[in-house]
């Protein structure tokens, strides 16, 4: 894979606002729901919000691997790395966006809102016609 595809990915990603996100569920399944990304800077870390009580949450709490699918028309990023619940208020703040107020009527300190952080260590794309797989060295 050359920079340039790299570099495009990454614009991909900071213009990406929804994303498939799959998880273990219960019985050893996949499970893939869609979510909306919190202002993605690169395709190294990924942040979202939640529900403390979602499905998504306590099957993260068992089982932190995880996969994101970002795409558009023709493109298609998919990662795959592990989840991490946060609760801390700084995160919260910094990630909160106004329209989340229809999901958690006490804003960003409401009980219930949480943001799952999504660390990439896998990835696979396909743009503008050249695909490539690697790994995100931590």
């Amino acid at each position: 894979m050359n920079t340039k595809t790299f570099e495009k990915a990454n614009q991909m990603i900071n213009t990406c606002k929804t994303a498939c996100f799959g998880v273990i569920d219960e019985n050893g399944y996949p499970s893939v729901s869609t979510v909306s990304l919190c202002t993605p800077e690169n395709i190294s870390e990924l942040y979202f919000t939640t529900n403390i009580g979602s499905n998504k949450e306590k099957r993260l709490q068992k089982n932190n691997r995880a996969s994101i699918c970002c795409y558009n028309h023709l493109n298609n990023i998919t990662l795959v790395g592990e989840a991490e619940i946060l609760t801390d208020q700084e995160s919260k703040s910094k990630y909160w966006q106004d329209w989340f107020s229809e999901h958690y009527p006490d804003g960003e300190t409401d009980p219930t809102y949480c943001v799952i952080k999504f660390t990439t260590k896998r990835v696979s794309l396909w743009i503008d016609d050249e695909s490539a797989e690697f790994q995100i060295a931590k």
